[in-house]
């Protein structure tokens, strides 16, 4: 689950009713081990379920490119949200599962931030068709350099 949503967690309902707040609200953005992703009460199949013991799921939250895309056991199996650098709140990368005899293990890797060149090298690819053009750039050689190199 992605986000710190507004709703409070509904714990008056019960004994043993399961209550699922994984992507129930247009604040919070999830992968259940089902291989479902949510947002917004709304699910859809991203992946194959993962229900297999030592299985190590990763998210990555890129911030520039306001996505989510998720690792299973270190290969990426693609972006599954977009438009997150438009949320305009705090985002707070959570992973969870409800399987019985899940292990998790929190950890943290973060990038850091670019310098403004690295930005703006950055944007330029961002609206390059491929990086073939570059050289057709009205721009010095040594940044044409760093374009192909980004």
């Amino acid at each position: 689950m992605v986000g710190a949503g507004t709703k409070q967690a509904l714990l008056h309902l019960g004994n043993y009713q399961f209550i699922n707040m994984l992507g129930m609200d247009s604040e919070s953005w999830g992968l259940s081990y089902k291989g479902t992703i949510w947002h917004g009460g709304q699910s859809r199949q991203y992946t194959e379920p993962f229900y297999e013991k030592a299985t190590i799921i990763a998210v990555d939250l890129n911030l520039y490119d306001g996505t989510i895309a998720f690792y299973k056991n270190g290969h990426n199996l693609g972006v599954a949200f977009t438009g997150l650098n438009k949320v305009g709140v705090p985002l707070y990368p959570i992973v969870s599962s409800t399987t019985a005899e899940t292990e998790l293990q929190l950890g943290m890797r973060s990038c850091r931030f670019m310098s403004l060149q690295e930005q703006c090298l950055y944007t330029v690819l961002q609206h390059l068709v491929d990086k073939v053009h570059i050289d057709s750039l009205p721009l010095p050689g040594f940044i044409r350099g760093q374009l192909k190199e980004f």
